[in-house]
């Protein structure tokens, strides 16, 4: 008899605040496409980064604090939630549900298993003149 052991790895969508994104796109107009297409790769690039220097408290707190600031900037919600939990991990001292919201963070920039995410998938709402 062969044992198959399964990996779970939960899936979850990158919400988007529509009113946020809604008054982004009304005070910016046409350049809103691109500074939202910007702030996205910064997400990115600061999730690789966390990635990267999970270990490097400083750095991590740092990449976090300005992940958060990004994806709220744009009104993304999960990704701004997901890197205020692990700057909380990092004040708690919380060593198990850090691993666990660092790994959050790695699913979350990972648009293959997370519908959602790409910036095809998020249109501005129709308010822009």
């Amino acid at each position: 008899m062969t044992t198959t052991i399964a990996t779970l790895r939960p899936t979850e969508a990158v919400t988007f605040d529509q009113g946020k994104l809604a008054t982004l796109c009304d005070r910016m107009g046409p350049r809103a496409e691109s500074f939202i297409a910007g702030v996205l790769a910064d997400v990115e690039t600061l999730i690789d980064a966390i990635t990267r220097d999970h270990a490097k408290t400083a750095d991590l707190s740092h990449h976090c604090f300005e992940l958060a600031h990004y994806a709220d900037s744009i009104g993304m919600t999960t990704v701004s939630r997901a890197a205020k939990a692990v700057l909380d991990c990092l004040a708690r001292d919380d060593a198990r549900t850090l691993a666990a919201c660092i790994n959050r963070l790695q699913r979350l920039n990972q648009p293959q298993g997370n519908p959602g995410w790409a910036l095809e998938s998020a249109t501005c709402p129709t308010t822009v003149a």
